[in-house]
């Protein structure tokens, strides 16, 4: 449902501010998720031009997408999210990034970002640690899953986090810093973004091995893959959008 005032959504509570990077890396399978809740969002494009507000009072959650770009760049805009993160980790807000989005919180938090040995492309198993084990023990989560991944970069812990998801290829896949949770990997992808960044981002895939899948290895199963990690991904949001509704009642 899309409002007059351009909020997705019913009522008047406060809106979740979801930062979309580019228009092939948008959020997918989250809005699905959301509206079929009844939970009001709204959605800046950063490539549109569209400003980023450093205003939390008006939202009751934040959320930064991926990019194709690095958060070491020296771009505007990426040390204004950056500036926001910071801001709203000294507040209650919950805050969650996904791949670029969870780079951009381990490096407001004092973590570094830094290339890795190789991209990670495609359906890779992660592992639960057992911080996500205690977090996540009635959702239905199993020790490890598998999850799909695109980037070439990645984040280390910021001192005081808490490490939940673990990679093979890439080790850190994801950690809880209070009210911030930062991933690696991609709960929101769907089949019709996955056939979208094949075409948009072809190139990465010219050198297929253990950390970078061919097309037609991303492709098998496709329908099974996105199934299972759907069960992931409402885990996942699941706990994320309860911290969100908890906002809201103490903030109205």
């Amino acid at each position: 449902m899309l409002r007059a005032d351009g909020i997705h959504g019913v009522g008047v509570l406060k809106p979740i501010r979801i930062f979309s990077h580019t228009t092939c890396e948008h959020p997918g399978y989250l809005c699905e998720y959301l509206e079929k809740r009844g939970i009001s969002y709204e959605k800046i494009h950063i490539s549109w031009g569209e400003l980023i507000s450093q205003r939390i009072d008006d939202v009751s959650g934040l959320v930064f997408l991926g990019s194709p770009v690095s958060v070491n760049d020296t771009l505007p805009w990426i040390a204004e999210e950056i500036a926001l993160i910071k801001l709203a980790s000294q507040t209650p807000i919950p805050v969650l990034g996904i791949c670029f989005g969870g780079q951009l919180i381990s490096k407001a938090l004092g973590g570094e970002v830094n290339a890795a040995p190789s991209m990670q492309i495609g359906w890779h198993r992660i592992r639960l640690s057992q911080h996500a084990k205690n977090l996540f023990t009635t959702r239905s989560l199993l020790n490890s899953f598998y999850a799909f991944e695109w980037h070439g970069d990645g984040f280390s812990l910021p001192d005081s986090s808490l490490p939940l998801f673990i990679g093979d290829c890439i080790k850190n896949q994801g950690f809880l810093y209070n009210n911030c949770l930062a991933l690696q990997f991609h709960p929101e992808i769907t089949k019709s973004m996955v056939h979208d960044w094949l075409e948009q981002y072809t190139d990465c895939l010219k050198k297929p091995g253990e950390c970078i899948q061919s097309k037609e290895q991303i492709l098998d199963n496709i329908d099974e893959c996105l199934a299972r990690q759907r069960i992931v991904a409402n885990a996942i949001f699941d706990w994320w959008l309860e911290r969100v509704l908890l906002y809201r009642e103490e903030t109205t």
